[in-house]
C-alpha cells in the first residue's frame, strides 16, 4: 500500500476544500454577518493540516484500483467531517451529527435536510450549503485531477472510482484534460442557469445556490418551501438544467466536437429521455384524474414532469407537495429514483446504462436457456459488452438489493418508524434524492435516533460513490486488525 501517495493526495484534498471556504466566509464579511469567523476558524487547521500532508515526499506515484477506492472513500470522508464543522460551531447545527448528515448530504448532493428552518440560516451558512453541492457534484478528486497531477499515470483509478456509472471512458488521452474539459463543461451550464434564472427575476445570489443544487442534482433551497413558490417560468429553466445534469457529461465534449449524430445514436441517453417522458405522462394522468388539485391537464403536466425530472435526476427540489398525490404516483417516483440519472452525470441511482445492460443480459441468458445451442451477444451502442461488465452490472444490483434491505430493517428498529416510511427514507439516502415521500419525513431527518441517522450519512456516501469505493475502505482499514486477530490467534492455538 503506497502510504505517502495517499497522505499526499489527502492533504491536496484538504487544501482544496480549506480554499472553497474562503467563499463563504468573504460572503459573510460582504453580508455584514458574523458567520464569516467560523469559516476562517476551520479552514486554518484545515489548510495547515492539508499543507502538512501535501508535503511528503513521494517516489512511487503509481497505485492499483483497489487503493484507489479506497483512497477515494477516504477523501470524501474526511471531506464530509471537516464540511461539518463550520454548522457545529457556530450554532446554526449544534448538534455534530447533526452538522455531519448536513455536510454528507450536501457532498453526496443528497439533498435532505436537518434544518428546520433554512431561512433563517445566513447567508455564508447558505452559500456554504449549496456549494458542498457543487463540489460534490463534479467530484472534488475530479477537480484535484484538474489542478494537479500528483498521481500520475494510475490516476485514472482515482476517477473510475469517483465517477458515476459503470463505464468511465477518457474523452482526452490524459486524465488531467478530460477532468479540465469535464469541469469546463459543468461550469458553463452552471453559469448559464445562473444567467437564466436572473433574467428570469431571482438575485444573483438565489440564483446562484439554485444552479448549484441544479447542476449537482442536489436539491439545497434557501427556502422552506423548497421550489414551491418559484414562478412557473423559472421552475421550468431548473426542469430544463435537471434534465441536462443528468445526462452524460462526455457527450457535451461529443456536442462540442461536432460528433452531434454520435450522441443522438447514444442508448442510454435514448432511454433516459424516454423513461422522464413517460414517468411525466403516467403520473400527471394519474393525479389528473384522481385528484381534484389542478386547474387543468397543463398544470398537472407541469407539476409531474417536475417531480419526474427532480426524483429521477436525484436533484430533489419539490414544487408541490408529493404526499398528497395517489399511491400509484407515489410508488413511480419511487421507482425513479432507483433507476437515476445517465453514467457520467451527476445524478445519482443506480443509472439508466445499468438498467439498459442488465436488461439485455437477461435477455440474453433466457435466450440461451431456451436455445442452448445458440449465442447471444449482448450489445450496448453498437459494441458487444464484455463479460465482467456484465457480471459487475449484476452484482451492483445484487448489492444495492442488499443494502436498502439491511438498511430498512436497521431503521425499522427506529420508535414510530413504519414500513413504508422505512423503505422511502432509505431509498431516499441510498439513491442521494432529497424528495421525501411520507408526512412523518416532514419533521426533518433530525428527530430520529442517532445511529439511525449514522445508516442514513453511511447509505448517502454509498450511493454517491456506487458502493465499491465504501466497501474498499472497509477492508483497508479493517484488513490490519484481521490480520493482527490472525497472529493472537496462530500463537494461543
Amino acid at each position: 500500500m503506497n502510504k505517502r501517495l495517499i497522505f499526499k493526495i489527502i492533504g491536496l484534498i484538504l487544501l482544496i476544500e480549506a480554499v472553497f471556504m474562503l467563499f463563504p466566509m468573504i460572503i459573510g464579511i460582504a453580508a455584514g454577518e458574523g458567520d464569516w469567523k467560523y469559516f476562517l476558524y476551520t479552514l486554518i487547521p484545515c489548510a495547515a493540516a492539508g499543507a502538512g500532508l501535501f508535503s511528503v515526499r513521494i517516489r512511487n506515484k503509481n497505485m492499483y484500483a483497489k487503493e484507489g477506492m479506497a483512497i477515494v472513500g477516504l477523501a470524501w470522508i474526511i471531506l464530509s467531517l471537516v464540511g461539518a464543522v463550520p454548522y457545529f460551531i457556530s450554532g446554526f447545527i449544534p448538534d455534530y451529527i447533526n452538522a455531519l448528515f448536513e455536510s454528507v448530504s450536501g457532498f453526496t448532493t443528497s439533498g435532505i435536510t436537518v434544518v428546520a428552518d433554512v431561512e433563517a440560516a445566513s447567508h455564508g451558512m447558505l452559500f456554504w450549503r449549496s456549494l458542498t453541492h457543487w463540489i460534490g457534484g463534479m467530484g472534488v478528486l475530479v477537480f484535484m485531477l484538474a489542478i494537479s497531477p500528483v498521481v500520475g499515470g494510475s490516476s485514472m483509478h482515482l476517477m473510475r472510482a469517483e465517477a458515476p456509472g459503470p463505464v468511465t471512458e477518457k474523452i482526452k488521452p490524459r486524465i488531467s484534460t478530460t477532468a479540465k474539459w469535464l469541469y469546463a463543461m459543468y461550469l458553463v451550464l452552471t453559469a448559464l442557469e445562473i444567467l437564466a434564472l436572473v433574467i428570469d427575476g431571482l438575485s444573483p445570489f438565489h440564483a446562484t445556490l439554485i444552479s448549484f443544487g441544479t447542476l449537482a442534482t442536489g436539491g439545497f433551497s434557501y427556502l422552506n418551501s423548497s421550489l414551491a413558490a418559484f414562478t412557473a417560468s423559472q421552475q421550468v429553466i431548473v426542469e430544463v438544467f435537471m434534465v441536462l445534469a443528468g445526462i452524460n457529461f462526455s457527450l457535451y465534449f461529443l456536442v462540442v466536437t461536432g460528433k452531434v449524430k454520435k450522441v443522438l445514436k447514444d442508448l442510454e441517453l435514448r432511454w433516459y429521455l424516454i423513461i422522464l417522458a413517460a414517468g411525466s405522462v403516467l403520473i400527471s394522468l394519474n393525479v389528473y384524474f384522481t385528484r381534484d388539485q389542478f386547474t387543468g391537464f397543463g398544470e398537472a403536466f407541469h407539476q409531474s414532469a417536475f417531480a419526474v425530472i427532480s426524483g429521477m435526476t436525484s436533484t430533489g427540489f419539490a414544487a408541490y407537495d408529493y404526499n398528497l398525490w395517489p399511491g400509484f404516483s407515489q410508488v413511480i417516483l419511487l421507482i425513479l429514483m432507483f433507476v437515476g440519472g445517465c453514467a457520467g452525470s451527476t445524478g445519482g441511482g443506480i443509472k439508466v446504462s445499468r438498467f439498459v445492460l442488465a436488461f439485455k443480459g437477461l435477455r440474453g441468458r433466457i435466450r440461451e436457456t431456451v436455445n442452448p445451442k445458440g449465442t447471444y451477444n449482448v450489445k450496448y451502442n453498437g459494441k458487444t459488452v464484455p463479460e465482467n461488465i456484465l457480471r459487475s452490472t449484476f452484482l451492483y444490483f445484487l448489492m444495492v438489493m442488499v443494502i436498502t434491505i439491511f438498511s430498512t430493517v436497521i431503521v425499522s428498529l427506529e420508535p414510530g418508524m413504519d414500513i413504508s416510511t422505512s423503505i422511502a427514507s432509505v431509498a431516499t439516502t441510498l439513491n442521494n434524492n432529497g424528495i421525501e415521500l411520507k408526512n412523518s419525513l416532514v419533521a426533518g431527518f433530525a428527530s430520529y435516533a442517532w445511529w439511525t441517522r449514522l445508516v442514513y450519512i453511511i447509505d448517502m456516501l454509498i450511493g454517491r460513490l456506487e458502493i465499491f469505493p465504501v466497501v474498499a475502505l472497509f477492508v483497508f482499514l479493517f484488513r490490519p486488525m484481521e490480520k493482527a486477530a490472525g497472529k493472537v490467534k496462530k500463537h494461543l492455538f
